[in-house]
């Protein structure tokens, strides 16, 4: 049982696969000159504020970012360790053009059947998949080996939030969802686009579900599918959910203040179901794209809460609630009868300032779109589907397939694609419990789900594929892939963004070439 739903879907499209529950929207040490700390910093007088990452900018193009991997004896888990701060991953700041440069020494211990093999995956991005840059199929550091990545951010890359993490199969959900080895990148100019957003307060927030207990007894482990979840609100066991690596923190907002929250599902398998108390999400953009990056879909939706599965980011306006006991919530999310669990939890608590006077409350102003987006292959007008394909999401015996087939390293591709074409994917979920589809290298646009239109498509990398429905029918998502950019050329991965799913088979290679 694992799952997630992606995020951020519209409300009309849920209803036939959510169980009943209300709708929810769319939806080296760098030098000096590099580097921000400001961890744990709080300069509002509140306790237990929200820690802000490390932050590292590129300078003269360039973004330099050395990290080390370690094991950690009290969680028994990795970690990566960053300008000598353990557990700790920078948030990486670039603008589109620039290049990142990314060291990772792997020192982790030497010890059979453990799982300390690394690599780095740079999540959303539109890169190349092929060594320096972002090949998580054929780059590999083992204990005492060292990687060397040289990432070139594209200069028509949408501004938005993306991350990075460990891709090494069948190791995946161990490093990134249990150890919570995992750091946001920002690709900077939405405030160009929205100007209004340079005005606010910006909070990067990273939600993980980090394993508490003796870790070392669940590595590996995996829970045998199709089992009844009765009650897909109750406990869950196992799992701490903290907002950069915090347990409840406080955010500091003045009631009638706006403040701007970029956040990143790094769980495993958690969906989201992101609300705040006395404050609907102002969302502006979805997987580092802005919203209205699809020329038919407005600049920002109004949302009173937003659905976003593991892999997901979400970019939204909060105005400060008038209740000084406001909670930041993910809210229970039913993610089938197979399902994990996803209850109700409080992510933070939402407090005005101790050292000044609240400001008077103001009615919430819509943030408008000035600058124009970078134009590229998203923001052109689609040409002819060329080629229609059906992908099939399944599960049984502790494993998990695409197309009745589990993954291995030495697999051909599944698909081979051209470059310059868009094609029409329909995607079907047989079983029980959600899968989150996600897809390396470039975005996808959802046209239906469950075959209902969506009102409001957006560009995604990553969505939710409904559970199999009350009447038997798959759950269904019919997709438009976009494979326009010659920088996708060469070899990749789609798979389900559970993690726990992607190293139990539920993956597949996808081949770019010329036309």
């Amino acid at each position: 049982m694992f799952r997630r739903f992606l995020a951020l879907a519209i409300a009309c499209a849920w209803l036939a696969g959510c169980g009943g529950q209300s709708s929810a929207p769319l939806f080296s040490v760098p030098q000096a000159s590099q580097l921000d700390l400001h961890r744990g910093v709080s300069p509002t007088g509140n306790s237990g504020e929200l820690p802000e990452p490390p932050v590292v900018r590129s300078v003269n193009g360039v973004a330099r970012v050395s990290l080390s991997v370690t094991y950690r004896l009290e969680t028994q888990l990795p970690q990566f360790v960053f300008g000598g701060m353990s557990d700790t991953a920078p948030t990486i700041r670039v603008n589109p053009g620039d290049t990142i440069v990314l060291d990772v020494t792997d020192e982790l211990p030497q010890r059979e059947g453990d799982k300390f093999d690394i690599n780095i995956h740079f999540h959303g991005l539109g890169a190349s998949p092929r060594a320096p840059a972002d090949d998580v199929l054929g780059t590999l550091a083992r204990p005492g080996q060292a990687l060397h990545y040289v990432v070139h951010v594209p200069q028509n890359q949408e501004p938005g939030l993306y991350w990075y993490h460990p891709h090494v199969h069948g190791e995946t959900n161990y490093q990134v969802g249990e150890a919570g080895m995992s750091g946001a990148i920002v690709v900077n100019g939405l405030e160009r686009h929205l100007p209004g957003l340079a005005k606010m307060k910006t909070h990067v927030i990273i939600v993980r579900d980090n394993v508490v207990g003796n870790a070392a007894q669940s590595r590996g482990a995996i829970v045998q599918p199709q089992v009844i979840n009765s009650d897909p609100c109750g406990p869950e066991f196992g799992g701490e959910t903290t907002l950069n690596d915090a347990y409840e923190p406080v955010i500091t907002i003045a009631p009638g203040e706006k403040q701007f929250f970029r956040v990143i599902n790094a769980t495993g398998h958690k969906t989201l179901k992101l609300a705040v108390d006395g404050s609907n999400l102002e969302v502006v953009a979805i997987d580092g794209f802005p919203l209205d990056t699809w020329r038919a879909t407005p600049p920002t939706l109004t949302e009173s809460a937003a659905i976003v599965p593991p892999a997901s980011r979400v970019e939204f306006v909060v105005t400060g609630p008038r209740s000084p006991r406001a909670k930041f919530w993910t809210l229970c999310y039913d993610s089938g009868p197979a399902g994990d669990r996803d209850p109700k939890l409080e992510l933070a608590s939402l407090k005005p300032p101790t050292s000044r006077p609240s400001l008077k409350f103001q009615a919430p102003e819509l943030l408008r779109a000035a600058a124009a987006l970078p134009q590229n292959v998203y923001t052109s007008q689609l040409p002819p589907v060329a080629a229609h394909r059906v992908v099939v999401f399944s599960e049984g015996n502790k494993h998990f397939f695409i197309n009745h087939k589990a993954f291995s390293m030495s697999d051909p591709p599944m698909f081979v694609v051209h470059t310059g074409t868009v094609e029409e994917w329909l995607v079907k979920n047989i079983t029980g419990e959600v899968h989150d589809f996600h897809i390396h290298q470039v975005h996808f646009l959802v046209r239906e789900i469950n075959s209902i239109k969506v009102p409001h498509p957006y560009w995604a990398d990553s969505f939710i594929i409904p559970h199999r429905q009350s009447n038997g029918k798959a759950g269904t998502l019919l997709m438009l892939m976009d494979f326009r950019d010659p920088i996708i050329k060469g070899t990749f991965l789609f798979h389900c963004h559970i993690l726990d799913h992607e190293d139990h088979g539920m993956m597949a290679k996808i081949q770019a070439i010329d036309l």
